[in-house]
């Protein structure tokens, strides 16, 4: 069993050995002499030594304690509120390091180490920049040159909508951390500023966002009855005419193909993640839009798939070509396939070989909208084999007949999906 990343072992002798890589990283990251202030059962706080002398003001922790439950980081940060605390929240879930800077009642700004929480991945998601352009201008970033003065020197934002994401982001690290269901709080005040302090601060009053996460954290509970995860596709039913839409309920419908997921319709939209789960799911509960899967075709499969079947087409009009029974086989194929409802996916005619289009059924495979499409393209393609050694068998003398049914079928029952 791997030994955990932040593990820090305590001799019988006393001695202090830092095991894991995660924890000799932080603690390269704080170097100094420490003070061993509480020894409590289970618990050790360690405080930073404060050197006479120097104009150091320490950090004094007002709260610390356990997440016990998804509670716990708002009852914490309903307190700090309450009692007008000045100071920084930080939230350790055991994955990610956020703080929230409160003063005067409202959050000041946010930080986070999460990959997620990054100002490129919120403008991705609120769909301000694609991938690709987002990407491009991360490659441009450095040192003397941020993502936010970039965005603003090239014209992708003004000033004004640039403040507007950035309060987007720390609303978002904010939410995300009322989610902390497990894991570990410090609420530190000081004198001095957060040695991170950025470049920019906003005034949300954290009553009101409180009161926003608490119906958030409520409703995504909700939702996710229904929408379990965020991959599946909104598909538009007939009813939804009838129904009285909001301005977010009209604007997704427009997207909501049966192709595009809730995350994409989600970035598409800009109209983030919860109201547009909050909209779906409004619909669904009318309904007027029910969810389908992502459809993942693999094309390489398919191909190969079709592949098989084609070899077996060919055979069977190489044996009926012998006989000058190729065009009556093909034209009753071509009959059979334009009456069967498998146009769309094979294609109306059929090669002079006998064989169908591959590209042709690997394009078609993206509008199946079945719960296994891969084994709904074999069952066609079987009935597709089957007719043709059917009308192939009409124009052959017996024996040939027999022997060219016997191959067929031993071939189609070793095919496999």
């Amino acid at each position: 069993m791997a030994e955990p990343t932040d593990l820090v072992v305590i001799g019988d002798d006393g001695t202090v050995r830092v095991l894991g890589r995660g924890a000799e990283r932080r603690l390269r990251d704080r170097p100094g002499r420490y003070h061993l202030v509480v020894d409590a059962p289970g618990l050790l706080i360690l405080r930073e030594d404060v050197v006479e002398g120097i104009d150091q003001r320490p950090t004094r922790v007002a709260m610390s304690g356990e997440l016990l439950n998804r509670t716990s980081t708002l009852e914490v940060i309903n307190i700090i509120a309450t009692a007008n605390w000045r100071g920084d929240l930080h939230v350790m879930d055991g994955v990610t390091h956020r703080i929230l800077s409160i003063s005067q009642g409202a959050l000041k700004y946010a930080l986070s180490d999460s990959a997620d929480d990054r100002l490129g991945q919120v403008l991705y998601r609120n769909g301000v920049l694609s991938r690709r352009e987002l990407d491009a201008i991360l490659r441009q970033v450095s040192p003397e040159k941020r993502l936010g003065q970039l965005l603003i020197e090239q014209g992708v934002l003004s000033q004004e909508q640039l403040f507007a994401q950035l309060r987007k982001q720390v609303e978002q690290i904010f939410y995300a951390s009322l989610l902390a269901k497990e894991g570990y709080y410090v609420f530190s005040v000081t004198e001095d500023e957060h040695e991170h302090v950025p470049h920019h601060t906003v005034h949300l009053p954290i009553n009101q966002l409180l009161m926003e996460g608490v119906q958030r954290i409520d409703e995504m509970a909700l939702f996710r009855q229904r929408i379990p995860h965020d991959d599946l596709c909104p598909v538009a039913q007939p009813k939804v005419t009838q129904l009285s839409l909001d301005e977010n309920m009209s604007l997704i419908l427009t997207y909501a193909d049966g192709e595009r997921t809730i995350e994409d319709i989600a970035r598409e939209t800009g109209l983030g993640h919860f109201h547009t789960m909050k909209s779906v799911y409004g619909m669904m509960q009318q309904g007027g839009v029910l969810l389908r899967p992502k459809q993942q075709i693999d094309a390489a499969a398919v191909k190969a798939l079709v592949r098989q079947f084609n070899d077996v087409l060919r055979d069977v009009f190489m044996a009926v070509a012998t006989y000058g029974a190729m065009d009556q086989t093909r034209q009753t194929l071509e009959t059979w396939l334009q009456g069967s409802g498998y146009a769309p996916f094979f294609g109306d005619r059929v090669e002079e070989d006998g064989s169908i289009s591959a590209a042709q059924v690997v394009d078609a495979m993206g509008s199946i909208d079945v719960e296994n499409p891969m084994d709904a393209l074999a069952q066609g393609l079987h009935e597709l084999a089957a007719f043709a050694l059917f009308a192939a068998t009409t124009t052959l003398p017996r024996d040939q007949e027999l022997a060219l049914s016997r191959d067929v079928n031993t071939r189609l029952k070793r095919i496999r999906v």
